[in-house]
């Protein structure tokens, strides 16, 4: 036969496949489609996997709001019916019968790059002008009682806004028994917002998974996404983690305003002393600079200033991140994409291959991203990164227990900084307190008449009040504590012996004028910035 002979037998055989599978469909009381002639909206697809789609057999092909329409080959098939029980738990499901040739046509939508690209919404804009967490917290009772008559979409947007309006930087969804609470991050504090019903808090968790492009008929173990908008010009990204609980799932949200400008070291709170160890340090040609410190203390926005310092025309700079946070003009930004396989340590090696001066790994998570960025600082490259360790010192220790050997680590490391946020005081309401000393305060003192021989101790400092500017928490806004050191031949020497974090501290103390963080935290306290509550209570 001939390709053309072969073509008619083709479409002959499909149309009375398609026959068969209407006389079919009429007999089961279903409805049928062939999915070769029905156009497709891709953003469906995200509601079921690729792999699910193959093994239970089903397509969903169209929404429209909570109804949701469904192909099947084999309506008996079990897989099949547990796959529409699950989606029939959040959704209304209409049932259409298929051929198998159709969905395998539809299927291969799977694979189209559009499914793959993030569409920027563009949210509703608001006038930019100063807030107080207290004027808008007054307005979240009305917003309360109005969200379970709005769409999930109108209600998710609302949140959003809000959270951006309040210098929020991440937006969490905690279920409880009776539904779930909504609470905003603002100044490193968590404040409860709205509460929420449980249809409220399913639907708008629902949607919050749609629009990060997780999948909705899974809710039984932790899911990873992203949403992208533009709100007043700005882009806005929000990182989506889902996991599950023994009610609905617990949704947070992490606020990346990627438009904000990148602030030199003396605006994010570092002394003078420690911006001369970082000047110090990028004058040397390669080895690796260590920024550590628990999640939500700055590291990522530390990292970019030294970035945007060593950034130039003269060498290539590359980052390797997850996800990008800020866009620097003259940078080469990759997003790690774990769904592709694409993480730290494979995509370091490709970086490898750019021919860079410069490599930024957001974070240093596993021994093989840890040997790679040694090995190249070790091949002069200068390498930045951040890492997991409660100080400066604890980061040698760290990287000791991913099994680096001490001979690479004292060869790669060039300085390492640790840091804290702490709320600085509102400038509107602070009044003065008598400095009372005790045993802690005392040793801080006394190294710090040390390092500052014409310290002065002043009788008196400053607390938080409490007014309507700040929302009457006494604070405005947050400052980095901090603490680092540049890696002399002296504590190479101690590294490369294997000495203890105990010993190279105390070569610390007795020989340069490192500081621990409690220490330029009470600095902090003596020039008015801060209170030493809030030192206590994050140090």
């Amino acid at each position: 036969m001939t390709s053309v002979q072969n073509s008619q037998a083709d479409n002959i055989n499909r149309e009375f496949e398609e026959r068969e599978a209407q006389q079919k469909a009429k007999s089961l009381g279903l409805l049928y489609i062939d999915l070769t002639n029905f156009p497709m909206n891709t953003d469906v697809l995200k509601i079921i996997s690729p792999d699910d789609v193959l093994k239970t057999k089903i397509f969903p092909f169209d929404r429209i709001g909570k109804k949701l329409r469904i192909a099947v080959v084999d309506p008996s098939n079990p897989e099949t019916k547990k796959q529409i029980e699950q989606l029939a738990e959040k959704l209304t499901v209409e049932e259409y019968l298929c051929t198998n040739s159709s969905f395998e046509f539809a299927r291969s939508f799977y694979k189209s790059e559009f499914l793959n690209k993030r569409v920027v919404q563009t949210r509703h804009s608001f006038r930019e002008q100063k807030r107080t967490l207290e004027s808008e917290f007054s307005k979240f009772p009305e917003l309360e009682k109005k969200l379970p008559e709005m769409p999930s979409e109108t209600a998710l947007n609302e949140i959003e806004i809000a959270a951006i309006k309040n210098r929020a930087t991440d937006i969490h969804l905690q279920p409880h028994e009776g539904g779930a609470t909504c609470r905003f991050r603002v100044d490193g504090i968590l404040y409860d917002i709205l509460e929420l019903n449980k249809k409220t808090a399913k639907d708008l968790t629902a949607r919050i998974k749609y629009e990060s492009g997780m999948k909705l008929n899974i809710s039984n173990i932790p899911q990873d996404g992203h949403i992208t908008f533009l709100v007043n010009e700005r882009k806005m990204d929000f990182r989506v983690s889902a996991i599950p609980t023994e009610f609905t799932e617990s949704v947070v949200m992490r606020v990346l305003d990627s438009s904000r400008g990148i602030m030199d070291f003396a605006e994010l709170g570092f002394s003078s002393k420690n911006r001369e160890k970082i000047e110090t340090n990028f004058k040397k040609k390669g080895g690796i600079t260590l920024v550590t410190g628990p999640t939500g203390s700055g590291k990522t926005t530390t990292l970019y200033s030294m970035l945007k310092e060593l950034n130039s025309s003269e060498k290539k700079c590359v980052t390797l991140e997850d996800p990008i946070e800020y866009h620097l003009m003259g940078v080469s930004q990759s997003p790690v994409n774990q769904s592709k396989e694409y993480n730290f340590s494979n995509g370091l090696r490709a970086i490898l291959r750019q021919d860079p001066d410069v490599i930024l790994v957001g974070e240093i998570r596993d021994v093989e991203t840890a040997r790679l960025s040694i090995q190249a600082s070790l091949t002069g490259h200068t390498v930045l990164s951040s890492l997991h360790t409660n100080s400066a010192v604890g980061a040698i220790s760290r990287l000791r227990n991913l099994g680096l050997e001490d001979y690479n680590l004292s060869s790669a490391l060039n300085a390492i900084f640790a840091q804290r946020l702490v709320r600085k005081l509102c400038p509107n309401c602070s009044k003065t307190q008598k400095f009372e000393e005790n045993d802690f305060l005392k040793k801080i003192i006394t190294r710090l008449k040390v390092v500052f021989p014409e310290l002065k101790v002043p009788s008196e400092i400053k607390q938080a009040e409490g007014c309507e500017m700040c929302s009457h928490t006494g604070y405005s806004g947050q400052t980095a504590v901090c603490e680092g050191f540049v890696i002399d031949k002296k504590i190479r020497l101690l590294i490369l012996n294997g000495e203890s974090e105990d010993v190279i501290m105390k070569y610390l103390q007795e020989n340069t004028d490192f500081l621990k963080m409690a220490e330029d935290g009470i600095l902090k306290v003596f020039e008015g910035e801060t209170s030493l509550d809030e030192i206590y209570r994050v140090i």
